[in-house]
């Protein structure tokens, strides 16, 4: 019995995902993104593929349309409308970053959500809030372009903001590891922290 299209797990999210970011890859290029073995990489891969979520060519894989909507909603559920990857070395040397847009979600702890960022993976995370049109970092450290002007100027021609979103920003040298990070820390804040 095969999974329906919407039961997918944290794994098959996180590919899509990298997918989605990075476009076009293989399977040993996803491995060492995401940190799992090829082995598992390729079981992934069929299912997904086998659901026509991802289509697999000699290039390597892509999303499909098909798989694009099924990652979105699958996002959606937990309050994520936007993700996009960003050079992150203005907050940390050598680091990638991925801003998850996260609206219309229950008050969660800032600390709680950032510590499950790291438990992901990332190296760090940024929790900032969009307060009549200003991106703060709560709950009163004040505008981000006070610390990461560069980094605030790309969030805001990135993400279509409205006042009492939240962006969660995940950094990591690695950009799996802030993916994964950053998709957990975003679903606990989705969720309000529970």
């Amino acid at each position: 019995m095969s999974p329906r299209d919407g039961d997918i797990n944290f794994e098959e999210v996180s590919l899509l995902l990298l997918l989605f970011l990075r476009g076009r890859l293989g399977r040993r290029q996803i491995s060492s993104y995401l940190d799992i073995g090829e082995g598992v990489v390729k079981r992934i891969l069929k299912n997904l593929s086998n659901r026509s979520l991802v289509e697999t060519k000699r290039g390597g894989t892509t999303l499909s349309e098909k798989g694009l909507k099924l990652l979105r909603d699958k996002l959606s559920q937990f309050k994520i409308v936007s993700v996009n990857a960003f050079n992150a070395e203005e907050v940390c040397s050598l680091c990638e970053g991925v801003g998850f847009l996260i609206r219309n979600t229950s008050p969660f702890k800032i600390v709680e959500v950032r510590d499950e960022a790291v438990r992901g993976g990332a190296k760090g995370a940024l929790i900032i809030e969009v307060k009549k049109g200003d991106f703060v970092l709560p709950p009163n450290l004040g505008k981000i372009e006070s610390y990461f002007p560069l980094l605030a100027k790309k969030l805001k021609e990135s993400f279509e903001t409205l006042d009492g979103d939240f962006i969660i920003f995940a950094y990591s040298e690695e950009l799996g590891k802030a993916i994964i990070g950053g998709l957990k820390a975003s679903i606990l804040a989705g969720r309000g922290g529970q």
